[in-house]
């Protein structure tokens, strides 16, 4: 019992550092987002593909064992949870904290670069509206001749045919 706990605690510090370089990247991409540096943010986001490899992988393992822990302390394995292995393991206390610490930071991270991209989004779409939009004057021409009706026109600063 001793040998696959250690090998579970294992992969929870494992875990623990790929969160860690995950979260540091977050960093850098929101600091390439700042800067609007596409090439950074898509270098920084194949990096992060990479590495969310091995978490799954790690994910999967973790999954394994929660069966036999399951087992150990008459849950299933769907409902385990940390905390529940940690009152059984007191030793996975530290693990289990640096974890969900680490989670935490990556989860408000990702929603600021969240929030930053769709704040670019908007932009553009604000930007794109503007340029493409119609126009509509109010006022008519005094060259027009008086007897056309011409109320309103729409004037498009690009021609949406091009």
């Amino acid at each position: 019992m001793t040998g696959i706990l250690q090998d579970f605690e294992k992969n929870l510090r494992k875990l623990t550092e790929y969160y860690t370089r995950l979260t540091k990247m977050e960093k850098e991409k929101q600091q390439a987002l700042i800067a609007n540096n596409i090439q950074e943010i898509e270098r920084i986001t194949a990096l992060e593909g990479e590495i969310l490899l091995e978490v799954s992988r790690l994910e999967e393992e973790r999954l394994h064992w929660a069966e036999f822990f399951g087992k150990e302390i008459g849950k299933k394995a769907e409902e385990i949870t940390l905390v529940d292995l940690e009152e059984s393991f007191p030793t996975l206390k530290t693990a289990r904290e640096e974890l969900e610490g680490q989670i935490r930071e990556l989860k408000d991270l990702h929603e600021t670069n969240t929030k930053l991209l769709e704040n670019a989004i908007n932009l553009v779409n604000f930007t794109i509206e503007s340029l493409t939009s119609e126009i509509w004057t109010t006022y008519s021409n005094p060259v027009e001749k008086p007897g056309k009706k011409n109320k309103s026109k729409k004037i498009n600063f690009i021609d949406k045919s091009v």
